[in-house]
């Protein structure tokens, strides 16, 4: 038997990116959590560094990237249990510090490192490889190392080449996080419904004498990493400090920290799912992707006010006060614009408003991107539920015109059961996962005969375009009906499509009806909205709704998911086996192998509940996925 790998002993673990994968990437991450690590997202608080890194310049080139400054020292001796000599000593903890009284495991395992008091290690990707197939957390040895450095503080000459443009800025938040110089395990975790002990040095620590609610189940799942796994509610009973967190995440992605974003959005999954008011830091530690740092910023967040309603965190004061990031999110927010586009505008091209994206740069937009512009205000005016509503009922009346399908045929069920020759129209996205007002319109159609979906999005776009109620068209696309509606196919890694290849439109959308009795008004008044239909075979209905309907950590994680534990590539398009690159079917309620046929899913509510249990994620209602 295996013994299991425990990495708690072991200083903070930052993976450099370099050379991985964003799914190698979450493999490693799950691999160190899974083990105990001490998995860190912020640079600043590692002291060991593990990548696909073998030489020492490169080894310092992505250090300085991620801002850790170093210099090139000659290795320090290794501390390790000689049988020939003194037994090695503990690494010290500080100078004020006793060394713990640990058992024998913890003498050992830091016995097996050098003192990183002062310095850091970068270590190859295979020492994972080995620790996990040993079992146990095999000592720092040359074949796994790349070099051994002594850190240095970063000094305020180490700036950028001259430009005319200011600097880019340093990700918001770093200088709240705390660095672990050599205390590097995790502060002792308490058993929930424990207090914390009366001792503690800080006098603001959190709810001495609170006791803490019991964990969630889903805590202690062995899936729990994976945000597709639990349910997380529309109302969280922490929104408060999550919506700081939020601003947070969009500071990461506005300075294009990927490994930020994806930290945020994990721990803000996390707490999204938490069921309770936080009382305590430990609280926090106890859940997935959160750690310290998560553990920090919420004290200061809980410590700068006596209600929710005033508090904050001074690192989001100063983000939504500063110029350089507030022009570049209002770049942001152009439809069509992602980050690396509105920093273009601010760095390269020097603007600082929407004026001058239309005075000085209009003609080097693209044409979505001048429509985005165009309409900005109206679209980032939100949709009420009765209007969603009202729009999915038109595109659906147009679709069932377009295929001539006879009205004693229409039913109004909303699960799309009913006549077998009717339309079924889904409306997805944040509307289906309950909330009052919506970005945009999502809408799936669909329809038991295949013959019918195909292309059928170019006709009924074209119907709606002559009666008036589309205004412009950015994307028309008809992927799958390309390749006769069948599941993408599994080319291997470097393919990707995004979170799905289905045909669709994503369109400008406004109501020709208003009333003009007096015949006075020139111009429709009614605002503009965007709108995607998206259609989808009957047969692979469910994915479709599946991969349409969660919030974007969810459907993540649904992709990481199928890949570990499944072997399988999930698309809204079907699945497919990543070894045999066959279609997966989960929807038909034929057993593979089997003699017995279950009955199909007769609605497109019972072929969605298929595939999320046939995936292995257990089925959860829409509203359970508002992950962020």
């Amino acid at each position: 038997m295996v013994a299991t790998l425990d990495l708690s002993l072991v200083p903070p673990i930052y993976i450099l990116p370099t050379h991985l994968s964003t799914e190698d990437l979450h493999e490693y991450e799950d691999q160190v959590y899974a083990a105990h690590g001490l998995l860190t997202y912020n640079a600043s608080e590692a002291r060991i560094f593990v990548g696909r890194v073998s030489q020492k310049k490169r080894a310092l080139f992505e250090l300085r990237a991620q801002g850790v400054y170093v210099d090139l020292t000659d290795q320090p001796a290794v501390l390790q249990d000689d049988s020939n000599g003194p037994r090695g000593r503990k690494r010290k903890l500080g100078e004020d510090e006793p060394v713990s009284s640990g058992d024998e495991a913890s003498s050992a395992a830091s016995a097996t490192w050098p003192d990183l008091t002062s310095h850091i290690l970068v270590v190859k990707l295979e020492w994972i490889d080995a620790c996990l197939k040993r079992g146990s957390v095999l000592p720092y040895q040359r074949q796994y190392g790349t070099c051994h450095l002594h850190q240095a503080s970063p000094t305020t000459s180490t700036q950028a080449g001259p430009s005319s443009h200011p600097p880019a800025p340093r990700p918001f938040g770093s200088e709240h996080i705390r660095t672990f110089p050599h205390h590097s395990k995790r502060p002792p975790r308490l058993e929930h419904g424990q207090t914390t002990h009366d001792g503690s040095s800080d006098s603001r620590s959190s709810s001495p004498r609170k006791k803490l609610p019991p964990p969630p189940d889903w805590v202690h799942l062995p899936n729990s990493t994976f945000a597709c796994c639990r349910n997380t509610p529309l109302k969280t009973a922490n929104a408060a400090f999550i919506a700081q967190l939020e601003s947070i995440k969009l500071s990461r992605i506005l300075t294009r920290d990927e490994i930020g974003v994806r930290a945020y959005s994990t721990s803000i999954a996390s707490l999204s799912a938490y069921p309770s008011s936080l009382v305590s830091e430990t609280e926090i530690l106890h859940l997935p992707g959160c750690n310290s740092r998560i553990a920090e910023l919420w004290r200061e967040w809980r410590d700068s006010a006596s209600s929710d309603s005033e508090r904050y965190l001074e690192v989001v004061r100063r983000f939504e006060s500063d110029p350089e990031m507030q022009t570049l999110k209002l770049f942001y927010n152009i439809w069509g614009v992602g980050a690396d586009t509105a920093r273009k505008l601010y760095y390269t091209f020097g603007l600082r408003d929407l004026d001058d994206i239309v005075e000085y740069h209009w003609t080097q937009l693209t044409r979505s991107q001048q429509i985005g512009l165009k309409f900005y205000s109206e679209f980032e005016s939100k949709i009420p539920r009765a209007e969603v509503e009202s729009i999915a009922s038109t595109i659906l009346h147009h679709a069932r015109l377009c295929k001539s399908i006879p009205e004693e045929h229409w039913t109004p069920n909303a699960d799309g059961s009913g006549h077998a020759n009717d339309m079924v129209c889904v409306i997805v996205g944040g509307y289906r996962r309950g909330k009052a007002e919506s970005g945009d319109v999502d809408v799936i159609l669909s329809h038991r005969d295949e013959h019918v979906t195909q292309d059928l999005v170019v006709d009924v776009v074209q119907s709606l375009e002559t009666a008036g109620w589309i205004t412009h068209t950015l994307t028309l696309q008809t992927t799958t009906s390309d390749r006769d509606q069948q599941t993408l196919p599994y080319r291997g890694e470097g393919h990707g499509h995004g979170f799905d290849s289905l045909d669709k439109a994503l369109c400008v959308w406004q109501d020709p009806e208003f009333d003009d009795q007096e015949g006075t008004i020139t111009k429709n008044p009614n605002v503009h909205r965007r709108v995607d239909i998206i259609l989808s075979p009957w047969r692979t209905v469910g994915c479709a709704v599946l991969g349409w309907s969660g919030g974007t950590t969810f459907q993540r994680d649904l992709r990481r998911f199928a890949k570990k534990e499944r072997g399988w590539k999930f698309d809204s398009s079907g699945v497919r086996d990543r070894g045999t690159g066959g279609v997966v079917d989960l929807e038909s309620g034929k057993p593979e192998g089997g003699e017995a046929e279950v009955a199909e899913g007769e609605t497109w509510m019972e072929r969605e509940k298929r595939v999320m249990e046939g995936l292995g994620i257990g089925f959860r209602e829409a509203w359970e996925r508002c992950t962020g």
